[in-house]
């Protein structure tokens, strides 16, 4: 009998886990795992975002005769998309600002969180049936 594919289907929202930098994992003050709530490349958000960044890497290079060199820093571009991808951090914050999702992925110190979260944010295997624990904050039905 074949399997109905309709029952492997990806998350579109999930919690992933953030680590510290020497790859354990990172905890709260109540020693509850860090994570950062992320839309899925089976969601529309991710898939805008993904096209807007390729979109602005391919003008870059047109731009710039071709040459790739011209996107070989796409720090920003990076923190753009994972800014529209990210809907929070849970348990992991920069005091005072507003925009925390930003602060975070904007903060070079803290550039070792940007990396892994651009990893996680591509890898599906992050989005199965398994993975999609939602911190109860988060509401079925909202948006980034």
């Amino acid at each position: 009998m074949a399997v109905n594919a309709l029952t492997k289907v990806a998350a579109e929202v999930s919690d992933i886990p953030v680590k510290e930098m020497d790859g354990s994992p990172m905890l709260d003050e109540n020693n509850n795992p860090v994570t950062a709530t992320m839309f899925s490349p089976a969601s529309k958000i991710w898939q805008v975002a993904h096209a807007n960044k390729r979109r602005k890497t391919m003008r870059k290079v047109r731009e710039n005769g071709g040459k790739l060199e011209a996107v070989a820093d796409d720090t920003e571009d990076t923190i753009e998309f994972l800014c529209a991808v990210t809907k929070r951090f849970n348990g992991l914050e920069i005091p005072d600002e507003p925009d925390q999702v930003r602060a975070i992925y904007s903060n070079p110190r803290l550039g070792y969180i940007r990396d892994q979260m651009e990893d996680a944010a591509s890898n599906w295997e992050n989005f199965t049936a398994a993975s999609k624990a939602i911190s109860p904050a988060m509401s079925d039905n909202s948006l980034g």
